[in-house]
């Protein structure tokens, strides 16, 4: 019996990933699986596109860097394992040193890998529900003035109420911690952690410092000045002076296909942010 009868390839639109992409579907189908293919412009642009390709999938292969991962990942939070193959210019999400996309599809063909659950983060604005796996940025509309922001923590062993002036924050995952949180002299976090780190952008006060907070927690940030919010690099939002955004753990996971049960965290987040010319 087949681990697996319908699966979908993503892929970036470039003639590299598009080139594993074919391979990466010859190869499936050879093992009589059930595929279609997207690129992640169709999934980003409207799910309708193409709503009889995403149900009833066991499997999602994702080609591409990690903005590619990003948004397949929040399309599929339920059933299908994702496998993620590299083929961008940044790719924290994917592992180093894979061998060939076919040698990895018949691996997973014949369930040869370990599956490695990455957190959700809710996001709620009056209406509206969204989740982040990277990260949350909140910063003034106003770039040329300080805004005064108000955090309040709340877990069954924290009650912490937070006031600072600056140009905003950012709420990254320990994931997402390679990423904008790291560029802002933020904390880099070792994913086998469930948290989220609050990094807080240009403060005036002296001496502030990043703050990581446990997985189980409810988070609630508002602004006296007006604010945007941007939910994993994208646009979200506009927000209102003093409107409360609030923060919980969604109680979710993305299913990821891995190969190797340890990884070097240091190595494979600094050596890609090497400056090259």
């Amino acid at each position: 019996m087949s681990l697996f009868n319908k699966a979908l390839v993503i892929y970036k639109p470039v003639d590299t990933c598009l080139e594993l992409a074919n391979i990466a579907t010859t190869t499936l189908r050879s093992n009589n699986i059930e595929v279609n293919t997207l690129t992640i412009d169709d999934i980003s642009i409207s799910h309708r596109i193409s709503r009889d390709k995403l149900l009833n999938l066991d499997l999602v292969v994702s080609i591409g860097g990690d903005g590619t991962f990003i948004r397949s990942a929040k399309v599929f939070t339920s059933t299908p394992l994702i496998l993620p193959y590299p083929c961008g210019r940044r790719n924290n999400y994917y592992e180093r040193g894979l061998p060939s996309i076919s040698e990895i599809l018949a691996r997973v063909l014949t369930g040869d890998f370990h599956v490695e659950f990455i957190p959700l983060y809710r996001v709620s604005y009056e209406n509206m529900n969204t989740f982040f796996i990277n990260d949350a940025v909140i910063f003034s509309t106003d770039l040329g003035k300080a805004s005064t922001y108000f955090v309040k923590v709340q877990s069954h062993l924290t009650n912490d109420s937070i006031m600072f002036e600056g140009d905003g924050l950012i709420l990254s995952s320990t994931h997402g911690s390679s990423g904008h949180n790291l560029s802002a002299r933020g904390p880099l976090v070792f994913p086998v952690l469930d948290a989220v780190t609050l990094t807080i952008i240009n403060p005036m006060q002296i001496g502030a410092t990043s703050i990581v907070i446990p997985a189980l927690f409810s988070i609630e940030i508002w602004s006296k000045n007006k604010t945007q919010l941007y939910i994993d690099g994208d646009f979200s939002s506009i927000i209102k002076e003093n409107s409360v955004i609030k923060v919980e753990h969604g109680l979710t996971c993305v299913k990821v296909i891995r190969f190797n049960p340890s990884r070097n965290t240091w190595r494979s987040v600094l050596e890609p942010r090497k400056i090259t010319f």
